[in-house]
């Protein structure tokens, strides 16, 4: 049987929606939920015990499943608790210069740009204006000499585009620069390989592709990078369980960018949704590939504008439509969950969807966009 259809049961969602916006909010599967409720009742039932028995380890189970989906060592892995924080982790925890530069562009979400805004003092921010079909030359063409970080998405959020992340981290360590790259649209829907990229940092929410609860995500780090971390807390200790606060040494492995308590029910359910990926990777990333093609095809044959690239595609599609937010509601209304972005309908298909709701989908917008004269 395919894997979507032997899953479907497992995302309630499914019985009140055509859900196909998993680029906003991937509702956690039961057996994902089930990992983190298991969690919160033995804390209930057994307070410390259960929650020494799951740290006894200093998470490192945990690192693990995360490492292997991407590509990494579990010390190269930690947990966070948004995107957006471990953005801030690293922005703050780089040595800068006067005269130093970020690049990065417009087409990101505000996470990849707005962190190292507060650096504008003594660094420039350099915002490149790409499009998709030149995204690779326009921000290379912003690198140089001075440039000490390249920010990027793996995929875009409101263009849907693969970004080659090798060819840029390849011409920023030319230059002596690192990279930073936003995998929140990436991991869970395509390869991700951060030895393959040669990333320097990459960053992830759960609660997307990863199908995760909100409060979890995880920070990769190379090896060599951010020793010495930006923030400091109790569990930044090597010997943080000695709980005295006269001695300080700095913890070596990846608890050192976990300051404080991490939220263990969120990550707990977001390596057991990695594992599950993992194991099941070569369906559950051809059956997204497939699905966004089908729905890049499908509005191309309606006569549809689609912005997303079909050779540089993951989960995303997005189609040109006017008003999009009313759109959006209005599809909502007739049952279809997408998001309004990029000037169109974002559509983002995961491995348990169908064709029949992309069709749905493609309707909906197709006769929208009849009834507006476009």
């Amino acid at each position: 049987m395919n894997l979507g259809v032997e899953m479907r049961e497992q995302f309630p969602v499914t019985r009140r929606y055509k859900y196909l916006n998993h680029a906003a909010i991937s509702p956690p599967p039961l057996f994902v939920l089930e990992e983190a409720e298991r969690y919160l009742r033995n804390v209930s039932e057994l307070g410390t015990e259960e929650v020494n028995r799951i740290e006894e380890d200093d998470f490192r189970s945990m690192r693990e499943d995360v490492a292997k989906l991407i590509g990494a060592s579990w010390d190269e892995v930690a947990f966070v608790p948004n995107t957006s924080y471990g953005f801030n982790f690293i922005v703050h925890g780089l040595d800068w210069r006067e005269g130093d530069n970020v690049v990065t562009d417009s087409l990101e979400f505000p996470t990849v740009v707005f962190p190292w805004l507060k650096l504008k003092r003594k660094v420039e921010v350099r915002i490149v204006k790409p499009n998709v079909e030149t995204f690779e030359d326009s921000v290379l063409s912003h690198v140089d000499s001075r440039t000490r970080v390249v920010a990027v998405s793996h995929v875009g959020f409101n263009t849907g585009l693969v970004v080659d992340v090798k060819r840029l981290a390849r011409e920023a360590h030319s230059q002596g620069a690192l990279i930073v790259v936003d995998v929140i649209q990436s991991v869970g829907a395509v390869n991700v390989d951060v030895r393959e990229m040669e990333a320097d940092f990459a960053v992830a929410g759960g609660y997307k592709w990863l199908m995760s609860p909100q409060g979890s995500g995880f920070i990769y780090v190379r090896k060599g990078l951010l020793g010495d971390p930006p923030f400091y807390g109790w569990r930044t200790s090597k010997n943080f369980e000695s709980y005295d606060a006269t001695n300080f040494e700095i913890e070596s492995g990846p608890r050192r960018l976990e300051p404080g308590t991490i939220d263990v029910a969120a990550n707990l359910a977001m390596a057991r949704a990695a594992r599950f990926i993992k194991e099941n990777s070569s369906e559950v990333l051809q059956a997204v590939n497939d699905l966004s093609g089908y729905a890049n095809r499908r509005a191309q044959e309606e006569g549809l504008e689609v912005v997303t690239p079909m050779r540089k595609r993951a989960g995303i599609t997005v189609v040109m439509a006017p008003k999009n937010s009313e759109l959006s509601r209005h599809m909502l209304a007739n049952g279809v969950v997408v998001s309004p972005r990029g000037g169109g309908i974002r559509i983002s298909t995961h491995f348990y969807n169908t064709r029949g709701e992309v069709d749905e989908a493609v309707r909906l917008i197709s006769q929208w966009v009849r009834r507006s004269g476009q």
